[in-house]
């Protein structure tokens, strides 16, 4: 006991010591150790931090202001802008004294950011208190009334035949709409549309110099509704006759050089060659004789871009009195590219490694094709089907070959409309597929082309006329393998179709899909909305055959086992909407819906789908409060939650309300939301009616879940962990449904499930 008093004295003494600088530090007059912000309601406070040079650093208490003082004065270490730096973030900034200069010049900055967003009125007042030493400074903001956009314009324009285009574009195209906040942002931004219209109409030196945009206060001398004026040209435009923004110009012939580097002894020299590709100018979206359109010239742009066979790609235009001559400056990529990737898993305890290579090889048929080479093999650790408590490394192989051509090969009758397109592809490829399990050894052979362009940077389309899969699967003679079988003929007896999944199949497909989306996908809280369209029939070319079947299939696998031929129709939409709400508009609404049929019309087949083709429901991105597709169909109560729920019918919707939590290495938010939906069955006429749908009772059998959930954002990946919890059970009786008060954590009729996964759920 006494030794230990003896060290705590020393300790004690040493800590004395060291604090002893600290103590006698005194703090420089007049150092500011609070900003605040008073008065703003319609603009957060985070905002004008954000917004304003200034402000954001110094509008924050210092816990230990004589400490950071102290350490600031100590540091000897500065960076290149001569700012000393602390090792420990929380001391980084040292306070700072009052500078009346700095301090009427932020005043000055929030005054003009209010007056941009439209508070004409606004006012702010500078005071500062305190003794001698503490300083306290605060901005007294009176915000007045915002202005808002009453659409009530007028035009003056120069030229007439751009005052014609310019009326089109203010009843069809303009970016400002009525009732909305008056800002500088929006002014600018309908400037810079105004400039992107007439560019794509010919008017090649059109600029954004050339729109004058101002307030008319004669109208409202309140200017609580403002209309706007348009001058064309502005009132301090310096017109060049040389350069004339209302002068109309045209394509002129187009000339491509390619750079490469050359080796000559011991340097390397970069040597330019013309070159004339046809295949080249049909991505081009522009001909010699064309309107001028800087749209045209971008998609020509991103079309050479998606070929993906050069570095760069400059585009410039010499000009003439009528006409613009473009000039395309290529860098052509490497014509090998490889690349690998080692990574793996682990699930309970056992690594599941995978290697992935992928080769691509530019120019094989053609000027501006590649093809590419990936190969994947992994050992994934998995329970068995059987006995869930064993667990295994399976085998798990994937080949393919996919040739890339960069346009899309179809009739040339169809040029004009492919002009206006981007990035547009033509895929043709071919996949194998091996999985190696106790129970069995899975092959699938496919057969591919894809078309894929887009409409526009908000509107992409996909089209396949050929998709073939040939699948086939093998027992091994093993106890594993013959329990294998009987749990499949166990679950067919049950109505479980998981049995089709493995016997021998041909599945043959045409699909089209559309996908329209208004934002870039991100892990930001946004406005905006997607529409996703699915539309597929299978075993389409069946049709045309007397047997359904193509014999040679058959006679290809050599399997003991008839071969499975399907025909279905299939649909699928999926709608979803992001709306900002809250008085800083933080806080977002989101909200999904996802309907789907699919239909076997293939008597041959027992009326069944192919089981990929099923809808299924429930899990961490769908219906949260049910296990992974366990969910259905319709009222239907499994006894077993080992048991995938197949459906050929779908509802299902989601609504979401996501908010700012805290900002710790990341931002960390919340949510609240609630799911609703099922899957049901399609009635054939057959003795099963399993889950079938039924007009009648089909809203009896909705299943609803809710709870909440955090989501850390990274920037580069985001964290979800959700709670849910069933709040309707459609399986349970017509007066037992409500099953919220059943609530657990453990186990029990309604036990809380917990979801983790990567990203937003939708």
């Amino acid at each position: 006991m006494k030794k230990v008093t003896v060290v705590f004295i020393i300790l004690l003494w040493f800590i004395c010591q060291a604090c002893q600088p600290l103590t006698s530090y005194r703090l420089p007059p007049s150092t500011i150790k609070n900003i605040t912000i008073q008065g703003n309601k319609k603009v957060s406070t985070e905002e004008l931090k954000t917004n304003i040079s200034g402000l954001k650093e110094s509008n924050k208490s210092f816990l230990f202001i004589r400490l950071n003082s102290f350490l600031s004065q100590k540091r000897h270490k500065k960076d290149s802008l001569g700012i000393k730096q602390a090792s420990i973030q929380f001391f980084k900034r040292s306070p700072s004294q009052i500078d009346s200069i700095a301090l009427n010049a932020v005043k000055s900055n929030i005054l003009t950011y209010y007056r941009k967003n439209g508070f004409l009125s606004s006012s702010v007042k500078l005071s500062i208190s305190g003794d001698t030493i503490y300083k306290f400074v605060n901005f007294s903001i009176n915000e007045g009334p915002q202005s808002l956009f009453s659409l009530n314009d007028s035009l003056l324009v120069d030229n007439p035949s751009l005052a014609l285009s310019m009326k089109d574009y203010m009843q069809s195209y303009s970016q400002i709409k009525s009732e909305k906040p008056l800002s500088i942002d929006a002014i600018n931004q309908q400037k810079s549309s105004i400039t992107s219209y007439f560019k794509n109409r010919g008017y090649f030196y059109f600029a954004p110099e050339v729109v004058g945009i101002y307030l008319n206060d004669l109208r409202d001398t309140t200017l609580q509704r403002v209309g706007l004026i348009y001058k064309i040209p502005a009132t301090n435009y310096v017109n060049n006759s040389t350069r004339s923004y209302d002068r109309i110009f045209r394509f002129g012939s187009m000339k491509i050089d390619e750079a490469s580097l050359t080796q000559e002894d011991e340097a390397q020299t970069w040597v330019k060659r013309s070159i004339n590709s046809t295949q080249l100018k049909r991505i081009i979206n522009f001909k010699e004789g064309d309107i001028y359109s800087l749209e045209k010239a971008n998609q020509s742009l991103l079309n050479i871009y998606a070929t993906d066979q050069f570095k760069t790609v400059n585009l410039t235009f010499d000009t003439t009195a009528t006409k613009v001559y473009p000039k395309i400056e290529l860098v052509r990529n490497n014509k090998y590219t490889f690349s690998s990737e080692l990574g793996g898993s682990i699930f309970r305890g056992i690594p599941g490694p995978f290697l992935t290579n992928s080769l691509k090889i530019r120019q094989v048929f053609s000027y501006l094709d590649y093809i590419d080479f990936t190969g994947r093999i992994g050992f994934e650790a998995q329970t068995g089907f059987i006995n869930t408590e064993t667990t295994r490394k399976n085998l798990e192989l994937n080949l393919s070959t996919t040739l890339n051509l960069p346009s899309l090969f179809i009739p040339r009758q169809f040029d004009t409309w492919k002009q206006t397109l981007t990035a547009s592809q033509t895929q043709i490829g071919i996949g194998y597929d091996y999985i190696d399990r106790p129970e069995y050894n899975r092959t699938n052979i496919k057969l591919f082309q894809r078309y894929n362009w887009k409409k526009s940077n908000n509107q992409y389309f996909q089209l396949s006329l050929v998709d073939l899969n040939l699948l086939n699967t093998n027992y091994p003679s093993s106890p594993t393998a013959e329990a294998f079988i009987s749990y499949l003929e166990e679950l067919r007896l049950k109505g479980n179709n998981l049995y089709r999944s493995f016997n021998p199949s041909f599945v043959s497909s045409i699909n089209f899909q559309y996908n329209y989306r208004s934002f870039l996908p991100s892990n930001l809280l946004i406005s905006g909305n997607s529409l996703l369209v699915n539309l597929e029939s299978g075993g389409t070319t069946l049709n045309f055959l007397g047997n359904k079947k193509l014999t040679f299939i058959e006679d290809l696998l050599n399997s003991n086992q008839g071969i499975q031929f399907y025909r279905y129709l299939r649909f699928n939409v999926d709608y979803r909407k992001y709306l900002l709400v809250g008085k800083h508009a933080k806080s977002q609404i989101a909200f999904k819906v996802n309907a789907g049929l699919a239909y076997a019309y293939g008597a041959e087949n027992g009326f069944q789908l192919p089981y990929e083709k099923n809808f299924f429901i429930g899990g961490p991105s769908s219906i949260r409060a049910w296990k992974p597709r366990r969910l259905g169909p319709g009222g239907y109560n499994s006894t077993n939650n080992l048991i995938e729920q197949p459906g050929s019918m779908i509802i299902e919707s989601s609504l979401e309300y996501r908010f700012p939590i805290v900002q710790f290495l990341g931002k960390i938010n919340g949510a609240l939301f609630i799911d609703a939906g099922n899957i049901w069955n399609i009635d054939h006429g057959l003795t099963n009616t399993v889950g079938n749908f039924n007009v009648n009772t089909f809203l009896n059998e909705i299943a609803v879940g809710t709870g909440l959930g955090v989501r850390w954002d990274f920037d580069y990946f985001l964290l979800r962990l959700d709670l849910a919890t069933k709040a309707i059970n459609p399986a349970n009786g017509a007066n037992e449904k409500w099953v919220l008060p059943k609530t657990t954590w453990g186990s029990g009729e309604n036990p809380i499930e917990f979801n983790i996964g990567i990203g937003y759920p939708f």
